[in-house]
């Protein structure tokens, strides 16, 4: 092609059409011009269709992640409510008069243990990081994405605090030993009877006047009120998360 219209440039200028000549180098250099136009405005079309297919396929795997981390929700607050009971049933169990020391530990330690929700932030993580946040056009829905983020840190922490709180509650004993920690299953069965043998024996189960009695007694109160904090920390961030979900759901997400 550029040979071809080399060809014409010379047999203009051989054959004298000097005017002629000019005429046909200002078109060629418009069609040059408009080639390159036509190219860019190609080129424009093709990055803004990959950015487009980027856009939809990162709303579809957001909405992944908030469909399962509302699975996660879910199974969380179950295990909470669940631990709710276990506590209240065990500040019973325990003014139930005589009762088995080792039986009130076991059920002390399953009301004081903590699951860590962890929630899935792949695709937003990846999008923020690379920089990818300019590929989501919806600015609703891309405020919504930021502003349950925010919301979400804030949970988190929130259950981090609650998390703590029970753990500190349920170790602050001076003496494990007598309050029958080698009483507990899993360390009765690695200490061994002769090192359970040469341990404290403390019958403060039965003695409600007992200092270890009243603290295990408040501090299961203590947890219980943790354990309800959760549970509606839980619940305001599955409600948060409904809207987000139904934004992303327009997307034809499915």
């Amino acid at each position: 092609m550029i040979k071809f219209f080399r060809n014409i440039r010379k047999r203009l200028l051989s054959e004298g059409k000097t005017s002629k000549y000019f005429k046909y180098a200002i078109g060629e250099i418009v069609l040059v011009v408009i080639g390159i136009l036509i190219a860019l405005q190609i080129n424009n079309w093709n990055e803004d269709r990959k950015n487009s297919i980027t856009e939809a396929d990162y709303y579809c795997r957001i909405l992944d992640d908030f469909v399962l981390n509302e699975k996660l929700i879910d199974e969380n607050n179950e295990l909470i409510n669940k631990r709710i009971q276990l506590t209240k049933a065990l500040i019973k169990d325990l003014n139930k008069i005589p009762n088995v020391k080792s039986t009130i530990l076991n059920k002390f330690i399953a009301t004081a243990r903590q699951d860590v929700f962890v929630p899935s932030t792949i695709t937003f993580d990846d999008i923020t990081s690379s920089g990818q946040l300019k590929l989501l056009k919806d600015i609703e829905l891309k405020n919504r994405l930021i502003e349950h983020r925010a919301f979400l840190n804030n949970t988190l922490n929130l259950l981090e605090e609650n998390r703590s709180e029970i753990v500190k509650r349920a170790a602050n004993y001076d003496r494990i030993t007598e309050l029958g920690y080698q009483d507990v299953d899993y360390m009765k069965k690695a200490l061994g009877e002769e090192l359970i043998a040469l341990l404290p024996k403390v019958d403060w189960t039965n003695d409600p006047t007992h200092p270890y009695f009243k603290k295990v007694q408040d501090n299961l109160v203590f947890i219980l009120g943790m354990q309800i904090r959760q549970r509606q920390h839980y619940a305001n961030l599955k409600q948060e998360i409904q809207e987000p979900i139904k934004l992303l759901k327009d997307k034809n997400c499915n």
